[in-house]
Parts: C-alpha cells; sequence; structure tokens
C-alpha cells in the first residue's frame, strides 16, 4: 500500500495516486481483453534479465536531516544467460558511482541515464556466481508526503520529529541503490548496514544483528533478512527512535514472535499509540489461521514510524506515517506480509493480488475484533460505492508504465477487495474460501503468484464450477473485464406464494453483457426475517419462494455480498397473478377523471386500489352486485392497482390511470 490518509471513522483510508513516472521498455500487448494496453517490462533493460540475484549487501551512510547518502552496495548473482557480456544495473542519475568492481576487478560504469552498463573484459557464462560492488554517493530531491517515492526526508510538525525513509514501489527502488527491478526475480537474502549519528536509530528488513559503533559519534546498524525478498521491499527507516517491542503468541502452541516498534522518542508517543501498536500481535495471531501460519516467524513484523501520509509494506518492518497510524492501515500492511510479501504478484498487471487482498484484510479484521457488525458491513459498502463512482475499469492493470494506474485506489484496491468479497459470497462456505487462501500461499511461498494462479487454487480446491457458478467466467468478468450489474427489482406476494423478478443491465455492455452471481433476498414481516438465495445468470428472471408469513418489504444483498446498483425497487401487485384470471371483468372509463366503474364481478368479489408503491387507497367488496364504482375525483393523478379476490381465492389485477 503506498498512501493511506483517514476519511472514515479515522480509520479509513484512501489510496494516493503514485507519481507516474515513464521508462522507455514500452510495448503494447494486444491479448489484453480490453485492447490495446501499454506494458512496462519490469526491469529497465532485458540484459538485466541475463542474471539471478542471490544476495544484497548494503553498506550505507545517511542521517535524519537530509537525503545525502554514501556508500555501497555489493550484488551476489548467478548468470543465467548463455553469454553475459555486461553487467547492467539501474541507478538514478543524481548520484555519482565512484568506483565499480566486478569479482574485485575495477570497471569503468557506463550509461548517460538511470541505466548503467559495465562492460565485461570477458563475458561471463551460464551458472557462473559473480560479485558487482558500486561505490557511490550523491543527494536526491526527497519526495513530498502524498507523492514521489525513492527517498524521503520529511520533519513531522506534529512531533518535531525529521525522519529519513524509502519508498520504492513500483519502480523507485533506483532512486537510492544501484538494483534490478524485476518481480520475477526475488532476493534469497540482505545483509542492511546502515551507519547513523548516535542519537538515531535505523529500521530494516528482517532481524537486527548488531549495532557497531563506527566513531565517536556514529553507530552502524546491522540488519539481516534471511527470507526471499523483493527489490521494492527493501527498505531503510531512519529517525530519533526509540525500540518498542514485545512478543506475540500464536493460539494452540508455545511459539512466540517479535513485534518490534520504532517509534518516536517523544514520551508522549507511546501512550497515545500504544493501545493500535499492540493490536498488531492479536492480528497476527488471527490472519494465521486464515492464511498460514506468519511467514516471516523466524523475524519479526512491526513498524518505523515516519512523517507520511500512509504507508508500505516493507518485508517484516512496515515504514508508517504518524498521520495514518490506525488499526485499519496496519491491518492492510500486516495483510501484505502474506499477499505482496511472501507470494509477490507475479506482473504488475496483477498487483491486485498484493493490494486488494491487503484491502480485504482491513474488513476482516473489522469484521471478527468488532463488535458491531454493521460497522465492518460500512467498510465493504464504503469500498463498493467507491467502485461504482465510474461505469468501467478493470481490476487487471492495462497500463504499467503508468504508476496511478497500477496503484489506482478505486480499481487495484477496493475492486480487488469487493471482488474477493463476492467470490466469498460464491463460495458459501468459509472453511473452504480461506482454503484457498491457504492453498495459494503454500503453492507460491517465498515466490511470485498471479491472479490466475489464484483462481487456479480456486479450482483445484473446488472444481470449476463452484454453486452454479463457472469460476474462469467470474474471474473473467469481475476481474479481467469492466463494469458491475445494475437492477430493476420487481416483487409481490399472492397468498404464500412470493414472487421476484429481476431485469439485468450492466455499467459496461460492451465489456460484459451480463453478470452470473448469487444473490441473497431478506423477506422482511413482522413476525421476522428470512433469507433466501438465488443464482442470477438471466437478463429477465423471475423466481418464486413460499412464505408463510407477510411480506412488508423485502431487501437486496442484505449482507452487502455484491457490487451492484439498483435502478429501481417496485411492489409489483401483477407479478406473480396469472393473466387470464378475471378476464371476464371490464373496467368502463378507463383512464377516468372522476372515478371508474367496474362490471362483470363475480358475487363476493373482494376489491382494494392501490398506489403503485402498494399503498390501499380504496377498498370494498362487491356483494351481490356484478359492479361497482370507484371513486377517483380525490385521488391525484397517475397510475393505480385495481386486486379483485374472487371466491376462490381467484385473483385478478387490472391497471386503472386517473387523469
Amino acid at each position: 500500500m503506498r498512501i493511506a490518509i483517514f476519511i472514515y471513522l479515522c480509520t479509513f483510508y484512501i489510496s494516493s495516486i503514485a507519481q507516474a513516472r515513464q521508462n522507455a521498455f514500452v510495448t503494447h500487448d494486444p491479448a489484453h481483453q480490453n485492447g490495446r494496453s501499454t506494458y512496462r517490462s519490469t526491469v529497465a533493460d532485458l540484459a538485466e534479465d541475463d542474471y539471478d540475484v542471490k544476495h544484497l549487501k548494503f553498506n550505507l551512510n545517511v542521517t535524519n536531516t537530509s537525503t545525502a547518502l554514501s556508500g555501497d552496495v555489493t550484488t551476489t548473482a548467478r548468470v543465467t544467460a548463455g553469454s553475459m557480456p555486461s553487467y547492467v544495473f539501474e541507478l538514478d542519475t543524481a548520484y555519482t558511482i565512484d568506483s565499480a568492481k566486478v569479482n574485485g576487478v575495477l570497471y569503468t560504469v557506463g550509461g548517460t541515464d538511470s541505466i548503467r552498463r559495465i562492460s565485461l573484459t570477458t563475458p561471463l557464462t551460464s551458472g557462473d556466481i559473480f560479485t558487482a560492488q558500486i561505490f557511490y554517493h550523491g543527494t536526491i530531491a526527497s519526495a513530498t508526503i502524498y507523492s514521489g517515492g525513492g527517498m524521503y526526508n520529511l520533519l513531522d510538525p506534529d512531533w518535531g520529529a525529521n525522519t529519513l525513509f524509502t519508498v520504492s514501489e513500483p519502480y523507485q527502488a533506483s532512486r537510492w541503490w544501484p538494483c534490478k527491478q524485476s518481480l520475477r526475480d526475488k532476493i534469497d537474502s540482505v545483509d542492511m548496514w546502515i551507519t547513523v549519528p548516535d542519537s538515531l536509530k535505523a529500521g530494516s528488513n528482517g532481524l537486527l544483528q548488531a549495532v557497531t559503533p563506527v566513531d565517536a559519534t556514529h553507530s552502524r546498524y546491522e540488519w539481516k533478512e534471511r527470507y526471499p525478498i523483493n527489490y521494492y521491499l527493501i527498505s531503510m527507516a531512519v529517525a530519533a527512535y526509540t525500540d518498542y517491542s514485545y512478543y506475540m503468541h500464536f493460539s494452540g502452541g508455545t511459539d512466540s514472535m517479535l513485534v518490534q516498534n520504532y517509534i518516536y522518542r517523544d514520551p508522549a508517543f507511546l501512550p497515545m499509540y500504544k493501545n493500535i501498536l499492540d493490536t498488531a500481535g492479536l492480528m497476527i495471531d488471527y490472519f494465521s489461521g486464515l492464511y498460514g501460519m506468519y511467514p516471516f516467524a523466524k523475524e519479526k513484523f512491526g513498524h518505523s514510524v515516519v512523517y507520511w501520509g500512509g504507508a508500505q509494506e516493507h518485508q517484516t518492518m512496515t515504514t508508517i506515517g504518524a498521520p495514518a497510524l490506525g488499526v485499519g492501515t496496519i491491518a492492510h500492511e500486516l495483510g501484505h506480509q502474506w499477499f505482496g510479501n511472501n507470494v509477490t504478484c507475479g506482473t504488475w498487471r496483477d498487483i491486485m493480488m498484493s493490494e486488494g487482498f491487503a484491502t480485504y484484510t482491513s474488513y476482516l479484521y473489522f469484521d471478527h475484533f468488532y463488535a458491531s457488525p454493521a460497522y465492518s458491513r460500512s467498510y465493504i459498502v464504503y469500498s463498493q460505492n467507491d467502485v461504482k463512482t465510474y461505469d468501467t475499469g478493470s481490476i487487471y492493470v492495462d497500463d504499467t508504465v503508468n504508476e496511478d494506474r497500477i496503484l489506482d485506489s478505486r480499481l487495484t484496491y477496493r475492486k480487488g477487495s469487493v471482488v474477493l468479497h463476492t467470490l466469498r459470497s460464491v463460495v458459501n462456505n468459509d472453511s473452504d474460501y480461506f482454503h484457498i487462501f491457504r492453498n495459494y500461499q503454500q503453492l507460491n511461498a517465498g515466490g511470485n503468484g498471479t491472479i490466475d494462479d489464484f483462481k487456479n487454487s480456486a479450482k483445484a480446491l473446488l472444481g470449476t464450477v463452484v454453486n452454479g457458478i463457472n469460476l474462469d467466467t467470474f474471474f473473467k468478468q469481475w476481474i479481467y473485464l469492466e463494469g458491475f450489474p445494475k437492477y430493476v427489482l420487481h416483487w409481490n406476494q399472492v397468498g404464500s406464494d412470493v414472487y421476484i423478478e429481476l431485469t439485468q443491465t450492466t455499467s459496461a455492455p460492451a465489456s460484459v453483457p451480463l453478470f452470473k452471481v448469487p444473490i441473497e433476498f431478506r423477506l422482511h414481516a413482522v413476525s421476522g426475517d428470512t433469507v433466501v438465495r438465488i443464482l442470477n445468470d438471466q437478463v429477465v428472471q423471475t423466481f418464486h419462494f413460499t412464505y408463510g408469513n407477510t411480506l412488508t418489504g423485502m431487501f437486496m444483498d442484505p449482507n452487502c455480498w455484491l457490487t451492484y446498483k439498483l435502478l429501481s425497487y417496485v411492489h409489483d401487485l401483477t407479478l406473480g397473478v396469472p393473466e387470464d384470471n378475471g378476464k371476464n371483468v371490464t373496467i368502463l372509463s378507463n383512464p377516468a377523471n372522476a372515478g371508474w366503474e367496474v362490471m362483470h364481478l363475480p358475487a363476493n368479489s373482494s376489491l382494494s386500489l392501490t398506489d403503485m408503491s402498494g399503498r390501499v387507497q380504496w377498498q370494498s367488496n362487491s356483494g351481490n352486485s356484478e359492479r361497482v364504482a370507484i371513486p377517483a375525483g380525490d385521488l391525484p393523478g397517475g397510475s393505480y392497482m385495481l386486486n379483485v379476490i374472487a371466491p376462490g381465492n381467484i385473483r385478478s389485477s387490472h391497471k386503472l390511470v386517473k387523469e
């Protein structure tokens, strides 16, 4: 998650748009269902795919009052190409490269932009292990609180704290270290050494191995990440911190895990945020039950507090802005430790597999830990309403050059999360539903996963068709294509028979003309409510239920499983009434001004006149007469429904019009 700000009950957030950064390596993918789409390779130069990064060793010097950086980064990698004549990497031109070594030999670095190139004297061959050590220094322009990326140097005005921190997603790692930006090349392990003034602390990934004095005024924080990690999840955060740590305990055993937080040293900070920070332990235990054991349990989970508008899910240690420090944000970033960190999306087009799941994780937190179901439901409704602000747009990213599109809050975050919610309704069994999540994690642990991988995980466990819904169709319609359903709802009750007629259109009919989804209806009666479930798979569809109570109303999708628009809701008194009943009844003077005359009524017929919302305006019994006059003088102009019940419960309905 790039940015989060409180906008709803102090815990809901919206993801701000990352500043777009164009890159020269662009192609058009004709296979994308929406036509032409813009695609950026996750490496800036194809030569970067000639090697597989195994280990990184950072040795950096920074402070918290500027973005000035100096030091070196050593990359250990294995050659994957048949021949590798050059070592190619990325580093922003704001930095000066002081020297470079490959396998201990000094080389000159070429390149006039952020793509740097070392031409090797002798090409390396497939399987060769090599080291590349880059010494560099420079000062890059700081990003701002709500935009940019790479390296930030910001003063928190509320706490008087200077903060330096990094955020690399999706293409900003080169703004602070010499890197290969490839989602598919997960780094086996990282040593992060950060030298800072003694008054500061430096947080990063993995476990802190040592704090080593460097000179009279500086110390080196030596962190080690032993789990596979992607380039954009490597981080550092520097400020005048204090360490607030504790151990959480997993249910059903004796295992425990470190929760480590680098928070502002101000003595007022911890009392204000302690309860929020302490919820992380409860979350880790709960989500481990849903998703599988926390994937970095031998290391930690925690936070480095900075001045920023949101948070970033850096592996094992979230960088979190003090303005965004709340339980919803913590749950989101914790969810990323499974979805995004343990299993990283296979391409930026599949970013829903990171952000959609993390956004839904916040909902799962509220749903489980908050006493009021209405609160968690409002979280889903907020996301659904945001999705519906525009009629089009797919979750599957159609422009991976534009960072705004990759991190689109409406599509990537919210639509991704509400579609997962709809899928939960399709499965209709939480045990099976969360088994899909755990299976996907187990199959792809430490690697990458795509939307199709998740779909195939579901199909492997549950089959292709689940409760009448074809999963291939579901994923195609909701994730790869565009839009959402729109409905016109008619309902009626005739004795103990309830009828529901749905007419579906869609917001993007050229993309999806018909969504096939389960829908619940709550039948409301004075004596109590009943929920029924139907499968909507036709444009116009009528459903019939037997219900012994008198309906006073009906509610579509009461548990908010589905993202849709209800265009109209009509108590249609003609629905469910056979058209041939009452065929001999004749209405005179229709349309009328003063009144209508009803002819050829069976003896002892009951008559009621209602407006189109079902409110009774007049009623009578015909007795022995076959003719009844209905007054209309006091009625407003419009349409009305005359309902006739003859002996033997023979019913008919007739539309009347008052001029």
